[in-house]
C-alpha cells in the first residue's frame, strides 16, 4: 500500500517546476527591447483605394476553362434552331443565354419559378444529365407536332396529360439525337432517355451539393410566347472528357488534328438540311392577293419548258427539270447554279 501511495504522489507532481515555466514564458513573450525595436520601424503605407474582394467571382475550374465545351454549345444552338423552325414552319429565335458552373441545389431552386419539363438521360460510362424546358414551350411544340400553330395552354396548368406525356417522349428522343451529334467530334456518347418529369425532386441526377455545368438557351416563338431551355451536366459526368474540352483551336497555321478533322467532317455530313424546288415567282398587290379564289391561275413568268431552281435555305444550288417518277413528283438535276462566277459544286 505504501508503494502505491508513493507512486500516486509522484504522478501528481507537475512535469515542470514553476521557475521553469517562468523561464519558458520569458522566452516566448516579447520583451521590452522587442517592443522598443518595433516602435522604431516606419509605419507601413496603406493604399488609398482598396477594391472589395468579390467572393462570387467565377470559379477558375468552371466552363470558361474549357473553350471546346463552349464551342459545342454554340453548335447545339444552331441545331435547336433548325429543329424548331422545321417543326413550326416559321422563323423561331434561338439564342445562347448563359454557360456557367452552378450548384445542383441552386438549379432546382431557380427552376421552381416556372413550370418545367425535365428530360433525364443516362449515358453509358458517364452517368446522368438533364435537359429542362419551360412547360409552355413543350405544350406549344406538341401542338405544332399535331398540325397546330404552336399554341400553348391556359395559365395555371403545370402538368402534362397522358397523351402529351407520350408525345413528349418523341421530343426527348429527338433531343437525344441532337446531343449525340453534338458530342460526336469529342467522344461518342450513347444517350438513353430514362424518364420525363415535371417534379425536379424525382430526378436524382446529382447530389444537392454537386457542381454542374449549366447551359441556357432562350427560345422565342412569338412576341407572346417565349421560354427557356437548359442543359445541366454534373461535373462528374464531364470528368472523362475534361482534358479534351480544355483544348482550343490552335493559332499556328498548318497544325491540324486529323482525328478531330475526320470526326468533324463526319458529323457535319449528318446535319439535316431542307431543300425546296421553286417553279417561279409572281408579284401581287394586297388587293389582288385578297381576291384570290379556288380555280384562279397565278402567272409565274416562266415558260413551261424552263427549268426550276433547287434551293438550300437562301442559296440557289441546282437548275432542275420538274417531272414525275414512279407516280411521284420529281425533279431531274441539270447543272449547278453559278454564283458570282463560281460554280457551287
Amino acid at each position: 500500500m505504501t508503494e502505491v501511495a508513493n507512486g500516486a504522489n509522484e504522478a501528481a507532481e507537475p512535469i515542470l517546476a514553476p521557475e521553469e515555466i517562468d523561464a519558458l514564458m520569458q522566452a516566448v513573450v516579447p520583451s521590452e527591447e522587442a517592443d522598443a525595436l518595433f516602435a522604431t520601424l516606419p509605419a507601413i503605407p496603406q493604399p488609398e483605394h482598396v477594391e472589395p474582394f468579390d467572393f462570387d467571382a467565377s470559379d477558375p475550374s468552371g466552363p470558361e476553362r474549357y473553350p471546346l465545351f463552349t464551342t459545342l454549345q454554340h453548335r447545339m444552338k444552331e441545331s435547336l434552331k433548325e429543329l424548331w423552325i422545321e417543326t413550326f414552319q416559321r422563323d423561331v429565335i434561338v439564342d445562347s443565354q448563359s454557360i456557367e458552373q452552378r450548384i445542383y441545389e441552386d438549379i432546382l431552386e431557380d427552376d421552381k419559378k416556372e413550370p418545367q419539363v425535365y428530360f433525364m438521360y443516362d449515358v453509358d460510362g458517364f452517368g446522368r444529365m438533364v435537359v429542362a424546358y419551360d412547360l409552355a414551350l413543350i405544350i406549344a411544340y406538341i401542338d405544332a407536332m399535331l398540325g397546330g400553330h404552336g399554341e400553348t395552354f391556359d395559365e395555371g396548368s403545370d402538368i402534362l396529360s397522358p397523351v402529351e406525356m407520350k408525345l413528349a417522349q418523341r421530343i426527348g428522343h429527338t433531343l437525344e439525337k441532337l446531343l449525340l451529334r453534338m458530342w460526336a467530334p469529342v467522344c461518342p456518347m450513347q444517350y438513353h432517355l430514362q424518364k420525363i418529369e415535371v417534379e425536379a425532386q424525382f430526378l436524382g441526377v446529382a447530389a444537392m451539393a454537386d457542381m454542374c455545368f449549366s447551359v441556357g438557351f432562350s427560345i422565342e416563338l412569338s412576341e407572346e410566347l417565349k421560354g427557356h431551355m437548359n442543359l445541366h451536366y454534373p461535373r462528374s459526368f464531364l470528368e472523362p472528357v475534361l482534358d479534351k474540352l480544355r483544348t482550343a483551336a490552335s493559332d499556328e497555321a498548318g497544325i491540324q488534328d486529323p482525328v478531330w478533322t475526320e470526326a468533324l467532317e463526319k458529323s457535319l455530313t449528318q446535319v439535316p438540311i431542307t431543300t425546296r424546288l421553286e417553279f417561279g415567282q409572281c408579284h401581287l398587290d394586297i388587293q389582288q392577293f385578297l381576291g384570290l379564289r379556288a380555280g384562279d391561275f397565278l402567272p409565274l413568268q416562266k415558260n413551261e419548258q424552263d427549268p426550276a431552281t433547287l434551293w438550300v435555305s437562301d442559296n440557289p444550288m441546282f437548275e432542275a427539270m420538274p417531272g414525275s417518277q414512279d407516280g411521284q413528283l420529281a425533279a431531274e438535276l441539270l447543272e449547278p447554279v453559278t454564283q458570282d462566277g463560281l460554280d457551287t459544286q
